[in-house]
């Protein structure tokens, strides 16, 4: 049996509080996002590790995550501090992973074969740091307040940080990388990689400073991660979700590291990366109100449909016409952000709704494994991604800084639109069957409200 406790007014969330845990998330996206849409090419094309090589990296490092997702969940259900469950881990691990940011950067002059093994041990300590901070992070949420439309308002906002962080990554990465370096690459990206240290860390303090966790959950039973994974396993909701996103963030990802090779090769316009980075994530941010909207009509899974399938679209137009010069590609991108925004909007909205489940089914809440597991999923999309990318463009016999063939450049287009459009529809197929819809939710939390007073 679960019990749960409020402190004072804890249904409704501060101002503060909310801006306060909200720009956490700027730093977590401004150092995820900027490994997802860079890291491939800073390791191929900058730091020059082969491009099977480098994507091997992304796949090691996130099975490595297999391991530390689930176990930083448990620890994190049955941590008992004076700072509550999940904020101590912002307190102590927002200097390492500052430190593991700054690090991946670094482009040390080694052998071939070392500068792989830089690679994968900077990229696992990266890894490992944002599992400690990220994961207690996101599954604070429900500790913020028991108020269902209240938790909506702090993911929302949260939301919208956590796109100003993808921003910066997308369109700040490369003008800092010219400016710091002044024009080598190399010592660009090392300082560019420090200045996000910092500003990762600082955030992450700010986050620990400015929050509480108001709502207390007491499980009467304790398990380890073998009983733990038997709960999840009762949740078909969670599964189902965790799966779609799995197969949207595959897409999503390959999509953002290959725009890097499509505009340097197959466009001739590196120097608008930026450019496309920004429109497509302009749009999206632009476009969270609306689908807000059309989720609260319709429900959430429809509104998530919805957005990746406006995304499968533009991606098929941009593989029939993107080549016919940048400025179609970039206009393509702004269709593709208007059902981008459902990727960071719809699942954070949904997870907490699986955990009300998890109550509802077994008695026992578990965000910290629900979350650390689901964390696991959406980073390892990032990891598979830059796998995917690598084999495939180490098939299409790219290489790194020069002019490329024509079955290079078609693989690269292919790579670019087809690979993460089966990997969307997949997505869009699995959330289809997702089961919580807004009756079944207030079924569910009406149950379990009726067992608290029991």
């Amino acid at each position: 049996m679960n019990l749960s406790k409020s402190a004072p007014s804890a249904d409704r969330v501060p101002t503060g509080m909310k801006l306060g845990y909200s720009i956490g998330d700027f730093g977590a996206n401004l150092a995820f996002q900027t490994t997802s849409f860079y890291l491939m090419f800073f390791f191929t094309d900058v730091f020059g590790i082969a491009p099977a090589l480098a994507g091997s990296i992304f796949l090691y490092a996130k099975l490595w995550d297999a391991v530390t997702d689930p176990l930083m969940g448990t620890i994190a259900d049955h941590t008992r501090s004076r700072w509550g469950k999940f904020r101590p881990y912002l307190l102590f691990g927002a200097l390492p992973l500052g430190v593991a940011v700054a690090i991946l950067f670094q482009s040390p002059d080694l052998s071939p074969a070392m500068k792989y093994w830089y690679g994968l041990g900077a990229f696992m300590l990266f890894a490992t740091t944002i599992t400690v901070v990220n994961m207690p992070y996101l599954a604070m949420t429900p500790s913020l307040t028991l108020d269902s439309h209240e938790r909506s308002v702090v993911t929302g906002v949260r939301v919208i940080f956590g796109i100003a962080g993808s921003l910066a990554a997308a369109g700040a990465t490369l003008p800092l990388v010219g400016l710091l370096g002044g024009g080598n690459q190399q010592a660009g990206f090392a300082a560019t990689g420090i200045l996000y240290g910092v500003i990762v860390a600082l955030l992450t303090l700010v986050s620990f400073a400015t929050v509480r966790e108001r709502v207390f959950h007491s499980d009467t039973e304790t398990a380890g991660i073998k009983e733990n994974l038997k709960v999840v396993g009762k949740n078909r909701p969670f599964m189902l979700l965790t799966a779609g996103v799995f197969m949207h963030m595959i897409g999503m990802n390959i999509m953002a590291v290959v725009v890097n090779y499509f505009f340097k090769y197959n466009l001739n316009a590196e120097n608008l990366i930026p450019v496309a980075f920004l429109c497509l994530f302009v749009t999206a941010a632009f476009s969270i109100p609306l689908f807000v909207k059309i989720s609260k009509r319709t429900s959430k899974k429809f509104a998530y449909n919805l957005g990746m399938g406006i995304v499968v679209a533009a991606m098929g137009l941009i593989f029939l016409f993107g080549e016919r010069g940048p400025a179609v590609t970039i206009g393509l991108f702004v269709l593709a952000g208007v059902g981008l925004s459902t990727n960071w909007l719809s699942p954070w909205s949904m997870i907490p709704d699986t955990v009300e489940y998890s109550e509802w089914k077994t008695g026992l809440r578990r965000e910290g494994i629900l979350y650390g597991i689901f964390y696991f999923f959406f980073k390892v999309g990032t990891a598979m991604a830059g796998f995917l990318v690598g084999t495939a463009l180490a098939m299409t016999g790219y290489i790194a800084n020069v002019t490329q063939t024509e079955g290079a450049l078609l693989g690269i287009r292919a790579v670019f639109t087809l690979l993460p459009m089966a990997f969307l529809v997949a997505g869009i197929i699995l959330i289809g069957l997702f089961p919580i819809d807004a009756a079944m939710h207030g079924r569910i939390t009406g149950e379990i409200e009726a067992r608290r007073r029991a």
